[in-house]
């Protein structure tokens, strides 16, 4: 299982140097920033899997950022990259992953971030719901589908009901597998499904374990759906 990684170093060699890496590794950057603002606005937008963080860039340091995505994006790891040693206990302090010196070793940056993939593949992943005026992170099991209305993308399930702040595109991409597509406007958690239910006219929904209300399955997605429960079966 590959990551998805943004990058956030003041230095423009130091990033293409962890880029080179991170893709040797065959990992995905996601995105790249030269200091703490646009590394907060990018953690919203792109929706990393893990964060390589330099500790000394202009503006929001790097240790105050990894403080702040404590509350701000839990399910974000935090791999701090740095010259200085001397900053290890404030690293782990502020609840980083790992913590690996300049200049990058290829072997140091592989072991940080095999780690992180074996403990991603351990975790449920959790997505950012806000329902009323709170947001939180909800275990994707708890979550039957995702559909794009009005502009927006709405979690849902018996006991979930909120908006997304991300496409379907970009759920298909960090969820890979955990999720099919029923049609343009909705995706399905594949741990939820209990089943196709066909009606007499020729249309198919899909089925929930909980109960929820069905989804319309696309005539289109609806030989992946029977090959998809195949397998599993």
């Amino acid at each position: 299982m590959s990551l998805r990684i943004l990058i956030a170093d003041d230095e423009s060699p130091a990033r293409a140097r962890l880029r080179g890496l991170v893709e040797e590794l065959g990992h995905e950057v996601c995105a790249e920033a030269a200091d703490g603002l646009a590394a907060e606005r990018l953690l919203r937008d792109r929706h990393p899997d893990a964060l390589l963080l330099d500790i000394e860039m202009p503006g929001t340091d790097g240790l105050t950022l990894a403080r702040r995505m404590e509350a701000e994006h839990p399910e974000v790891p935090v791999v701090l990259v740095t010259a200085h040693a001397e900053h290890a206990v404030a690293a782990f302090d502020a609840d980083v992953r790992d913590y690996v010196l300049k200049p990058v070793r290829r072997e140091r940056l592989e072991r940080a971030l095999g780690r992180l993939r074996g403990a991603r593949a351990k975790e449920v992943p959790r997505i950012r719901v806000k329902i009323g005026r709170r947001e939180q992170l909800v275990p994707l099991d708890e979550i039957d589908c995702f559909v794009a209305e009005d502009g927006y993308v709405m979690a849902r399930s018996a006991t979930v009901e909120g908006f997304v702040d991300a496409s379907l595109r970009e759920l298909e991409e960090r969820l890979g597998d955990a999720v099919l597509r029923v049609h343009r406007g909705g995706l399905v958690v594949t741990r939820s499904i209990a089943g196709i239910s066909k009606q007499p006219g020729g249309a198919h929904f899909v089925l929930f374990a909980d109960g929820f209300e069905r989804v319309r399955l696309s005539r289109r997605q609806a030989s992946v759906f029977r090959k998809y429960l195949d397998d599993i079966s």
